[in-house]
């Protein structure tokens, strides 16, 4: 481990939160915690949050953290996670606070640290409504691609300065949330690279249990970025994958049900039809048995569902765990413009090109608060893309596939 942010960890944060902790009001709560993954075996740790009494994670001095122990004992058994922020008062107001964050974790062969500044705008008492703008710095540095399901591209440490602005509201049709993403590489000694992303998500109630949801997704990364910024035609940047801790470390998920095409990300240019065609077997490279077909690095994709009412959703609904799980059906098309990179016979060869998918699915959702009291949501998809308009390896453009899905596609 880098004792060296360790340290700056301790200091900044857990020093800190302890000499809050002895204030009468400051508290502190604690929860066991478990994750799995194929190098760390079992993560036995505990995570805690600190705020003021009264707050509910919306006042000063708020600390969320974590510290875990691989079971297996690797190179680095000792992982961690730290968040600390601190409104400012001078430049806050109700519904629309400023506020400084700091951030440090290494875990699962991965550090990450930085700082940012987080500003919302609201107009009155309408939490639906409002905007938000981060602006961060952060340290990034891949230190052991034994977790990774795809071996990081670079391992040097990255200086990432970056931009967000998120939108919520309303339409005449329905709620509407947009997000804008940048980030620039400064640090010279990982090269100079950025990347972009756009997104517009629409959902629309049309009654008797029927919706119409559209989510639309951009992006663009210079042609010198990592593979790991990069896009695949399914999943989102395999450098998102390191948000969740279901994605974050190979092995949580069986590596082969990648490599099938049976388990796709949401997120990215999302056309689910092509899970298959991201992953392929590498033949005699032993290192690693699972690479990418290729890269996407621009295009602009359109992701449509339309819901239909079932019987199952309408019993759950009636009964006492209604509000918090839900059973969508709907019929999905995607249809996307991408440009890139891809592999044949190890050779690489730039494409542009017109892809979609069509099929039906069904999406089982459930929220429920953690012992922290923090909203632990999952989503899993069983869905059929029963139509590729490219398909690969030959296949017949109308052909029964099937693949499980992590995370919802267009939700707010």
């Amino acid at each position: 481990m880098d004792n060296r942010y360790f340290l700056i960890t301790l200091l900044f944060v857990l020093i800190p939160g302890a000499l809050f902790a002895q204030d009468d009001k400051y508290k502190l709560e604690f929860a066991p915690d478990l994750w799995y993954n194929s190098v760390d075996g079992i993560r036995v740790g505990a995570r805690v949050l600190g705020d003021m009494e009264g707050t509910f994670q919306d006042g000063p001095h708020r600390l969320d953290a974590g510290m875990w122990l691989g079971t297996n004992f690797p190179d680095q058994p000792v992982s961690y996670y730290v968040s600390f922020t601190e409104p400012v008062p001078a430049l806050s107001e109700f519904g629309e606070e400023f506020n400084v964050q700091l951030i440090s974790s290494i875990r699962t062969g991965f550090n990450h640290h930085g700082v940012a500044i987080n500003k919302r705008f609201q107009k009155g008492f309408d939490e639906l409504r409002h905007q938000e703008i981060r602006v961060s710095v952060l340290q990034e540095k891949a230190t052991e691609n034994a977790y990774r399901l795809n071996a990081f591209q670079k391992t040097d440490w990255k200086t990432l300065a970056g931009i967000d602005f998120r939108t919520s509201g309303f339409t005449s049709l329905g709620a509407l949330k947009t997000h804008l993403s940048f980030q620039q590489n400064v640090n010279p000694a990982s090269e100079n690279f950025s990347s972009g992303s756009a997104e517009v998500k629409h959902l629309t109630e049309l009654g008797k249990g029927f919706g119409l949801n559209l989510r639309a997704f951009g992006a663009l990364v210079s042609s010198d970025a990592p593979l790991e910024y990069n896009y695949s035609m399914a999943n989102r940047a395999p450098i998102s994958w390191l948000n969740n801790g279901v994605t974050r470390a190979s092995g949580t998920i069986p590596d082969l049900f990648f490599e099938n095409g049976l388990v796709q990300i949401a997120g990215g240019f999302n056309l689910r039809g092509y899970s298959k065609a991201s992953f392929t077997n590498s033949g005699g490279n032993k290192d690693y048995t699972i690479s990418y077909l290729g890269t996407l690095d621009k295009g602009f994709s359109l992701n449509t569902e339309l819901i239909f009412p079932n019987y199952l959703n309408t019993l759950l609904k009636r009964s006492i765990v209604g509000d918090f799980i839900h059973l969508k059906s709907y019929l999905f098309q995607d249809i996307g413009r991408i440009s890139g990179i891809r592999i044949e016979d190890d050779i690489s060869l730039g494409f542009e090109q017109t892809v979609a998918d069509a099929g039906i699915g069904l999406q089982f959702s459930i929220n429920i608060p953690d012992w922290l009291g923090k909203d632990r949501g999952l989503a899993l998809r069983y869905e059929i893309p029963l139509w590729l308009s490219n398909p690969v390896n030959g296949e017949e453009s109308f052909k029964f596939r099937n693949l499980i899905g992590i995370g919802a596609v267009i939700s707010l």
